[in-house]
């Protein structure tokens, strides 16, 4: 990594009661790209006495990134859409220093989007697959826009790529869904029904590849993987899929299938159990995955697939964009952000971010215009601490 870079990557934090799997609002500051709206400017020093110009010298303006954008998720703590909110509330900690306002909020609205969609085929039970071509293309062009690109991966048996930055068009988005799904109908056909087949890619080393073909890609980067979250056997770690998603800004989102009940005998008093299959671990990895990258893990209700996925866009363009200026004294190396709202108990997860410090350039030029002091934030002294692997 380049001793220059500084990164900001979203930090796992105690959860909170009665919601076992939110996470609290504080991320990892890394730096891997630049990032940023504004710019400052500075020209070469004027020439000495000395040493007089040539003739045809033309002055030099050099831009320096100044301001830092960050996406934040902000939704109920029960994970529900919600009006917009008093953008004069929000408030940032930089390694757990002062809090202070960010100098800029919006919502996302339509700004260009890179969405890939992981879809886990490997496992038969999943109830959305036989609708699912329709409704992804069911999303253009009302909540996917004309200038969002997509790219489509089925995970079967192997990992399959149908699509790649394709335009968000509804006959090519159901084309290149119902092509990558074709294994998983030619084994339902000859079963009867659907069967498994152990993935020579499973799920962490799946999305670790298709988080590598996202991450240079323009645009607000989203990967929504349709799974149930558990993995067989990947050679990657899921917290190196974590630490990818903060490093490059991109925000995970996880649509699970509806869980499995299954009623007792009604002699036992008429309770209910759940299937042993939809039981999740008690240290949730992809959760984590989600939260920790500005995402979200929510579960499929009612089968109707179609409208979970219109929701999860509207949750994309409705995130906060926090804008605030860059530290002059800011070191390369892992930081921490935490985001929060002033009196509300909200679910607040920021995606993370990278980018450049400064150079001695740009600090030292004297022609630099120097950052006011006044807006500029003050970072705290608090080590980052990282999830165990």
């Amino acid at each position: 990594m380049d001793k220059r870079l500084r990164q900001t990557i979203p930090k796992r934090s105690e959860l909170s009661a009665p919601h076992q799997n939110k996470f609290a609002a504080i991320a990892l500051l890394l730096a891997l790209a630049a990032v940023g709206a504004a710019a400052q400017s500075s020209t070469e020093a004027a020439p000495t006495a000395q040493q007089a110009p040539s003739p045809d010298a033309t002055p030099t303006l050099h831009v320096y990134t100044n301001l830092k954008q960050v996406p934040v998720l902000v939704l109920t703590d029960d994970y529900q859409r919600m009006k917009p909110l008093d953008t004069s509330k929000f408030r940032i900690s930089l390694d757990s220093g002062p809090q202070f306002p960010p100098t800029y909020v919006r919502q996302e609205g339509r700004d260009p989007i890179s969405l890939s969609i992981l879809i886990d085929a490997s496992k038969p039970d999943n109830q959305m697959l036989p609708r699912i071509s329709q409704a992804i293309a069911g999303l253009a062009p009302d909540y996917l826009q004309p200038q969002d690109r997509v790219s489509i991966y089925v995970l079967d048996c192997t990992l399959i790529r149908t699509a790649y930055e394709a335009p968000a068009n509804a006959a090519v988005l159901r084309q290149t869904v119902d092509r990558g799904l074709t294994p998983w109908q030619i084994r339902q056909r000859k079963k009867g029904s659907a069967v498994p087949c152990k993935p020579s890619i499973p799920l962490w080393d799946s999305m670790a590849n298709v988080l590598d073909e996202l991450a240079p890609q323009s645009g607000r980067r989203v990967l929504l993987a349709i799974t149930d979250g558990e993995d067989s056997g990947s050679r990657t770690l899921w917290s190196t899929v974590r630490r990818r998603a903060q490093f490059e800004s991109i925000a995970v989102f996880g649509l699970l299938p509806t869980p499995v009940f299954a009623a007792m005998n009604r002699q036992d008093r008429g309770e209910i159990k759940v299937d042993s299959s939809s039981l999740r671990s008690t240290e949730d990895k992809f959760n984590q995955i989600c939260g920790l990258s500005g995402g979200v893990e929510v579960q499929q209700r009612y089968g109707i697939v179609s409208w979970r996925l219109r929701e999860f866009l509207q949750m994309v363009r409705e995130r906060y964009i926090l804008e605030f200026p860059r530290s002059p004294t800011e070191e390369a190396g892992e930081h921490t952000i935490a985001v929060s709202y002033r009196k509300r108990d909200l679910y607040i997860a920021p995606s993370g971010i990278t980018v450049p410090v400064a150079s001695e350039d740009e600090k030292k030029g004297a022609n630099t215009v120097p950052i006011n002091s006044s807006q500029a934030p003050v970072e705290g002294s608090r080590r980052v601490l990282l999830p165990n692997q």
